[in-house]
């Protein structure tokens, strides 16, 4: 049986969820690359100056397995690209779980940090699982020396299709905070997501 702060912040996720499937069907994606099989679109973003960005992919693998792959959040370091440190904050459920995550940025911009709440809703008839990412910036106390995101959402929207692969379309809209050089936000608008989906087609394939 529900409690109502669990009814409300599921309300809040849904919410959240409708909010950004409308930003993703009334954005005006642009295609910045596409190479491997991986396409990477950026949109302008309201609400962050760095811009929006989906990256779409066919990769070998499972819903189940990408479900794995996120979850085990203190290896994020090792797939993706520029993350310095991540580790799991409190596991609320099998669904719901929040961790910490620490951005390398080059010198002579700050690293950024973030507390992120991740979400998973499966629909096993459908093959589908859609897993939500959202920033929560006062959940953990600042910390020396790093600049705190202030505003992330994500969703990453997974289905199974034929010969054992699954199609993957990642969107993110992040506001990093301070100001950052323009080759520094670049590195973020095609490099990072290329690098971070390369890994993971590593690791679903074994």
């Amino acid at each position: 049986m529900y409690t109502r702060q669990k009814a409300l912040q599921i309300a809040f996720y849904l919410i959240c969820l409708l909010a950004f499937s409308c930003f993703s069907a009334q954005a005006q994606w642009n295609l910045e690359k596409e190479t491997n099989g991986i396409k990477i679109y950026t949109a302008e973003s309201s609400t962050s100056p760095v811009k929006s960005v989906k990256v779409e992919a066919v990769f070998k693998g499972t819903c189940q397995k990408i479900i794995s792959i996120l979850k085990e959040v203190e290896k994020q370091p090792q797939w993706v690209y520029a993350t310095k440190q991540a580790y799991l904050i409190q596991e609320i459920s099998a669904t719901e779980l929040l961790y910490y995550v620490e951005t390398a940025l080059p010198w002579p911009a700050r690293n950024r940090d973030a507390a992120v709440r991740m979400t998973i809703e499966q629909t096993p008839a459908d093959k589908k699982v859609i897993i939500t990412t959202i920033g929560e910036p006062e959940a953990i106390p600042a910390k020396s020396g790093k600049i705190r995101v202030p505003q992330l959402k994500g969703i990453w929207q997974v289905k199974e299709v034929a010969d054992g692969k699954i199609n993957i379309e990642y969107i993110l809209d992040l506001n990093p905070g301070g100001s950052l050089p323009a080759g520094v936000v670049n590195l973020f608008v095609t490099k990072g997501p290329y690098e971070t989906f390369i890994n993971l087609a590593k690791l679903l394939d074994n």
